[in-house]
């Protein structure tokens, strides 16, 4: 891993969805936090954990907190430990990473010692909702919000013509799937990360903005996700109310790829789409 701290941040701060298959998933062992010692406060790796670690090239690991926690009263108990949380109020639930927490591995290499706090800025929605002239948008149920600006959406041309007119959107897309090392990795447990290449046969499309430079995953829009493609499109696409017998699905956002700079024909995705199932 190449990143510096700042490099880290503002990656982070863009792009969290980039790093989620970079990182260390852990938590805060609870014990730690009981014993009253903020200079013996012990994070342990857990699948669903709500902090990753992320280390770089002079081997310095970072913790970061997990994309979009939402930061409740109960929770930054826990985060004021490992956070200099600057402008905290219960009801701000944004924030932007301003530097990492710095910690230290352990000798069973499975647990980290905290070493130096981070800093999170927490940010009022009232000053977002000005700057965005409208704030949050509602995604399916009103429990879902994102802070994606209304206007302008890139993809908004696109999703429109996604919506309307899905027979035009394909003829001008490039279809891909998953290449077979990328598959095997996955199946090995060595990475989540999904890399896509051109295809003869797909449902899934590469579709460029008028831009010429960004590029946007799309899937056939009447597809039938099944429970097992299910497992493939979370490592593509954020979904919203799952249940496995729902074959029907509204695409609110496609997910944003970047080109391999080595590989011609080949992608890997920058940003998660979104997809509400009904």
């Amino acid at each position: 891993m190449s990143f510096k701290e700042q490099e880290l941040v503002e990656l982070y701060n863009e792009s969290p969805n980039f790093l989620v298959n970079q990182a260390v998933k852990v938590a805060v062992n609870q014990k730690s936090i009981t014993a009253n010692n903020s200079d013996s406060i012990i994070l342990a790796s857990i699948g669903n954990g709500n902090y990753w670690i992320i280390y770089d090239v002079d081997i310095n690991y970072w913790l970061l907190p997990k994309a979009k926690l939402r930061i409740d009263q109960y929770r930054y108990e826990t985060v004021k430990l490992l956070f200099d949380c600057k402008d905290y109020e219960p009801e701000y639930h944004s924030f932007e990473l301003t530097k990492p927490a710095q910690v230290s591995i352990l000798a069973n290499s499975s647990e980290w010692k905290l070493e130096k706090r981070g800093v999170l800025k927490f940010i009022n929605p009232l000053k977002t909702q000005n700057k965005n002239d409208g704030g949050n948008i509602t995604i399916g149920c009103e429990k879902y919000l994102t802070n994606l600006p209304l206007q302008p959406l890139v993809y908004g041309e696109l999703l429109d013509i996604y919506n309307n007119n899905p027979k035009l959107l394909e003829k001008n897309a490039i279809k891909v799937l998953e290449t077979v090392n990328s598959i095997n990795r996955k199946r090995a447990g060595v990475s989540q990360q999904i890399v896509l290449e051109k295809a003869t046969k797909s449902n899934c499309w590469v579709v460029y903005d008028n831009t010429d430079k960004t590029c946007w995953l799309f899937f056939k829009n009447n597809m039938r996700i099944s429970e097992y493609r299910y497992q493939d499109i979370q490592a593509l696409f954020e979904c919203y109310d799952y249940q496995p017998d729902y074959s029907s699905f509204k695409l609110l956002k496609p997910a944003k790829l970047i080109s391999l700079a080595t590989e011609e024909q080949k992608w890997i995705v920058e940003e998660l789409g979104i997809i509400n199932f009904i």
